[in-house]
């Protein structure tokens, strides 16, 4: 047997929605690949998922996948904007559920659960920096995991299947655990995947966007900048 085998990472200049037919596209071939019989989407207003079951419905190498949504749980403060842009519908919730679409709604693993006095600190406060960690990768590496955890406590996967998760901008495969077991049997096998600039959740910039609009996709490279170590 071989010891090495090749599988192509796509790479986003930036982070956000923008990416996402290109995101699914990614995650759909890579689960066709690797024989994944299920993809998890964490969506916020159920867009992927619409867009996931219309290329499920247009290509016959994706017939047997089965998506499972996961969002934010009810109540979520949302971000600035219109709702429609946070929240699934009860439209789109019917509409899924009539496709046979589960939704995970519970709360993150990874966000921490406030006290009740203000100062008497974060529960789960240890698990919060695990996000943190995993948002070195990317913005959406965090609730890629999270969408696996949630949907193996759920029951919607098993322990040990592999299944592939995805945001807006970020794939991964992954051998799924429950949030129990989430450091003794989780495992990302690959990332498929993620924005190679943070834009959005470490606010990087390119340093010419109008050149980078312009160029070719094999023309445009990101500079490792040569900084020196503060003495300070």
């Amino acid at each position: 047997m071989k010891n090495t085998y090749t599988y192509p990472t796509e790479y986003f200049l930036r982070e956000g929605r923008e990416n996402l037919e290109s995101c699914l596209n990614a995650a759909l071939e890579s689960a066709a690949a690797h024989s994944a019989e299920k993809v998890v989407i964490f969506t916020s207003a159920g867009l992927g998922v619409r867009k996931a079951l219309e290329a499920i419905d247009s290509n016959e190498r994706y017939a047997n996948l089965k998506i499972i949504a996961v969002t934010f749980p009810s109540n979520t403060t949302l971000p600035a904007g219109s709702p429609q842009d946070h929240l699934i519908s009860p439209e789109t919730a019917a509409s899924l559920t009539n496709r046979g679409i589960p939704i995970v709604r519970a709360h993150l693993p990874f966000a921490p659960v406030k006290a009740h006095h203000e100062g008497h600190g974060l529960l789960g406060q240890d698990f919060s920096l695990l996000g943190n960690a995993l948002n070195m990768f990317c913005g959406s590496m965090s609730l890629c995991v999270q969408a696996v955890l949630l949907a193996c406590d759920a029951g919607h996967i098993e322990l040990g299947e592999h299944v592939v998760a995805m945001t807006s901008d970020t794939a991964i495969l992954a051998r799924a655990a429950g949030t129990s077991r989430l450091l003794t049997d989780l495992i990302i096998r690959e990332i498929i995947c993620k924005p190679v600039l943070l834009t959005i959740s470490k606010s990087e910039k390119l340093e010419d966007e109008t050149a980078t609009e312009s160029a070719q996709p094999e023309e445009v490279s990101i500079p490792i900048l040569d900084l020196e170590a503060s003495s300070d």
